[in-house]
């Protein structure tokens, strides 16, 4: 009668933790991915971000994209273009390529490896002193940035606005600990 007792117990100590280890199983984010995670699409990236530097991590944002669709999605359903209005326009420019030369030969890369295109505002050169023998030819410059923009939605490309945010401070406040 003791085994049987013994084993009873043994039973539903059993099931009891394996219900419980479900139930801590069921309160974890699931990864949704199908054929559908990442459907063909075209896309532009609006950079009038707020200074040069913000670059490096839109550029992250960038590759963030191509590394979901490499992952989970054929790489050729992803068309990129980029059409940059802002502050940012001026890393582009000939006299400032040793400052951004990580940020610039990136973005080479991006265009050789993924035919990523970028379009830089003229109205925004301008306004900064620059022309256009003061940029390289791997650029295409737009007279305006935002009827580019309204231009390329109109030819089917959706949208992505590239905000960029010190996420340090959130990290460290927010982020797991350790």
């Amino acid at each position: 009668m003791k085994f049987k007792n013994f084993l009873t117990l043994f039973l539903c100590t059993l099931v009891v933790s394996f219900s419980f280890a479900q139930d801590k199983k069921k309160d974890v984010a699931v990864l949704e991915v199908s054929d559908s995670t990442y459907p063909s699409v075209k896309v532009v990236y609006d950079w009038n971000l707020s200074s040069p530097e913000d670059v490096k991590q839109a550029l992250n944002y960038i590759a963030n994209h191509i590394k979901a669709y490499t992952q989970y999605a054929p790489l050729e359903d992803l068309e990129i273009v980029v059409v940059s209005h802002g502050p940012e326009a001026t890393i582009f420019a000939k006299q400032n390529y040793q400052k951004f030369k990580d940020q610039i030969e990136r973005i080479k890369s991006f265009q050789d490896s993924y035919g990523i295109k970028f379009y830089i505002c003229y109205n925004v050169i301008k306004a900064f002193g620059f022309d256009k023998e003061d940029y390289p030819s791997f650029v295409i410059l737009t007279p305006a940035g935002v009827a580019k923009l309204a231009a390329l939605q109109e030819e089917g490309y959706r949208l992505v606005p590239a905000i960029t945010h010190d996420f340090k401070p959130i990290k460290e406040k927010y982020g797991k600990k350790k």
